[in-house]
């Protein structure tokens, strides 16, 4: 076989010149231990070498070494790392060190692109202030005496969609001290007033319902029927608090990109707002903030909301004219509070264009309908 090359590297630049071949000259020798991390740093600690020689290669124990070094920069110190040239040693260390660069590389990328406060104690100062009357925040709830309903003032309460109880979140607001009311609701997740109701969405399923076409539909629903839509994505605590790597980040719009289907879907819905969650504890947090100073909601009217819309065979009746209702609400003149009138009232679209002026004031009122006829029957430009 072929020979051993020996390879040394100096930590620091106190440490003293190379010597060449390694002599002993009355100093400690440290040969690679094995064992665990622990061990071979109490190890350093005790024999205080001059020279560790490393016959297998290992990251953790460079790191260990180059901490040892840094905390006594008066000791000198060689490492030498005995191994075959281009050998599957010497190319699973340089991997190991090319993965550890780019490990680095990608958490300073993330880093300066994070959406939360660097400043921990300052954000954490923030949600220990003081909360404003009625606001309990669920880490101040004794699970002792009932999740806190002998508290003073009236409970919160969210209507929660039966079929969401197959996830944590309901059991998470219940111990924060929020009634549930659990209701088979036909638009949105959680009704939080009377104005205002979310959809929530994990990251998993948020990718599933832009491929089905499911979330738009959805999203159509809330923005018709309630003044705030709200479109939750809750992450998972164990894993990335992003949708794709920073890398994939491109200033082009495209289809297939999921940040371009949030942004096509906020300029489509200029009303709806996008919230983050990093777990479920968390999104507890953003329903107590979002109910503050808001009416509480009503059970029965919210489980009749978008039952119209619903066909006998529980399909969606929005589905099937659902470009003409796009065009009909882009008309001069008709709006959120008149086009359902209008829809009541006229079949189809032809129908509407065939309509008399004092017609159309009769669904619309005057001002709309001189807006709307004119605009119908306005000759094209030559």
């Amino acid at each position: 076989s072929s020979s051993s090359s020996s390879s040394s590297s100096s930590l620091s630049s106190a440490a003293e010149p190379s010597m060449g071949p390694i002599e002993h000259r009355g100093s400690a020798v440290l040969v690679s231990p094995p064992g665990n991390n622990g061990w071979r740093e109490s190890l350093l600690k005790r024999t205080l070498p001059n020279y560790v020689i490393m016959f297998d290669p290992d990251m953790a124990f460079v790191r260990q070494v180059e901490v040892f070094k840094a905390n006594n920069p008066q000791h000198p110190l060689k490492v030498y790392f005995l191994m075959y040239e281009q050998s599957v040693e010497q190319q699973k260390y340089l991997s190991s060190l090319k993965r550890e660069k780019e490990a680095f590389e990608k958490l300073i990328q993330q880093k300066a692109h994070l959406v939360v406060p660097l400043d921990v104690d300052r954000a954490n100062s923030m949600l220990q202030a003081e909360p404003a009357d009625g606001f309990v925040s669920p880490s101040a709830v004794s699970t002792r005496k009932g999740a806190g309903h002998d508290r003073k003032g009236p409970t919160p309460t969210v209507i929660v969609d039966i079929r969401e109880f197959r996830s944590a979140l309901p059991s998470y607001l219940h111990q924060g001290g929020i009634q549930i009311v659990p209701v088979t609701l036909e638009v949105g997740d959680y009704v939080l007033s009377p104005e205002a109701a979310v959809e929530r969405k994990s990251v998993s399923d948020l990718f599933q319902s832009f491929q089905s076409g499911r979330l738009y539909n959805q999203i159509e629903s809330m923005c018709r029927h309630y003044k705030s839509p709200i479109l939750l994505v809750e992450f998972d605590e164990s894993k990335s608090f992003s949708l794709q790597p920073v890398s994939a980040l491109t200033g082009d719009i495209s289809p297939a990109n999921i940040i371009s289907k949030l942004v096509l879907l906020s300029i489509h819905f200029p009303q709806l707002r996008l919230l983050w969650s990093r777990s479920p504890h968390d999104t507890v947090q953003l329903m107590m903030i979002l109910k503050h100073n808001h009416a509480e909601p009503d059970a029965s009217t919210a489980a009749t909301i978008g039952l119209e819309d619903v066909g006998e065979d529980g399909e969606t009746v929005q589905g099937n004219n659902l470009q003409s209702q796009d065009v009909l609400r882009r008309l001069p003149g008709i709006n959120s509070y008149n086009y359902r009138t209008v829809m009541s009232k006229v079949t189809n679209l032809r129908e509407l264009c065939e309509l008399s002026q004092s017609k159309l004031a009769d669904l619309i009122g005057n001002k709309n309908a001189k807006t709307l006829y004119e605009f119908l029957h306005a000759k094209p430009p030559m």
